[in-house]
């Protein structure tokens, strides 16, 4: 069946993810609606607080623009963060495509574009991907020495359930974008190689990033149920 404009444009919202807490906007509750004319599209959305940081805002409105005009039909798209300290000043540099520093310079902006915090985030994100994807596979049975003996062929090729699946679609959708060239499954965010000793570690501090960015999204959640009347939505952490 063939979707309708409004489901295609929620189905690339899910793919704009707040970087800080690595959970789609849609989940969080951040996307307040949409209005569809023609080949045009207006995102509206909302933030916990008024004043929730800037540059994160900047980085979602510009992934909600990006996401949604891959869109064949869309011409056109409007971003429009709404009750926040500089929601004009960032709603009109991601429209006209201005870098960061170049919008909100009254609100202390760096001079660079943002790169370096995305990247931040990234390495944050795949942490928490990962620890989840192996403690499955831990769960389901494998050793921590099959697991860091495993390659990416052999990951792709592994027979998981549904949550699974996800988890590792998740995973390798991070450790493509920090740009790994290795064979092994299992790295540090820059590539490297885990050791058997030092595995127990690296896990446990890759967890206590996790339960730090899911707290987080709990407490996201919970300022913007507040703040707007909303129904609970949250979910639990482990």
């Amino acid at each position: 069946m063939l979707m309708t404009k409004e489901q295609q444009v929620y189905k690339q919202l899910v793919k704009v993810y707040d970087p800080e807490l690595d959970q789609p906007l849609t989940e969080l509750g951040f996307i307040d609606h949409t209005k569809i004319h023609d080949d045009q599209v207006e995102v509206v959305f909302r933030l916990p607080t008024y004043w929730c940081s800037p540059n994160f805002a900047f980085i979602m409105a510009e992934d909600i623009r990006t996401c949604v005009s891959r869109l064949e039909w869309v011409r056109e798209v409007k971003v429009n963060l709404i009750d926040h300290c500089a929601s004009d000043e960032i709603n009109q540099g991601v429209s006209k495509g201005k870098r960061f520093s170049e919008s909100t310079s009254q609100f202390g902006a760096s001079d660079g574009d943002l790169d370096e915090l995305r990247r931040t985030f990234q390495i944050k994100a795949f942490y928490a991907r990962e620890e989840k994807l192996i403690k499955h596979l831990l769960a389901a049975g494998w050793s921590n020495e099959a697991i860091l003996a495993m390659t990416l062929e052999q990951l792709h090729e592994l027979p998981l359930s549904e949550e699974g699946s996800g988890m590792r679609e998740a995973y390798l959708e991070k450790k493509a974008q920090l740009h790994h060239s290795g064979v092994q499954a299992f790295t540090t965010p820059e590539g490297d190689a885990l050791t058997l000793e030092g595995f127990s570690d690296y896990l446990l501090g890759a967890k206590r990033t996790r339960l730090s960015m899911e707290f987080n999204g709990h407490y996201c959640r919970g300022l913007l149920e507040a703040r707007y009347d909303l129904e609970a939505t949250g979910t639990e952490m482990s």
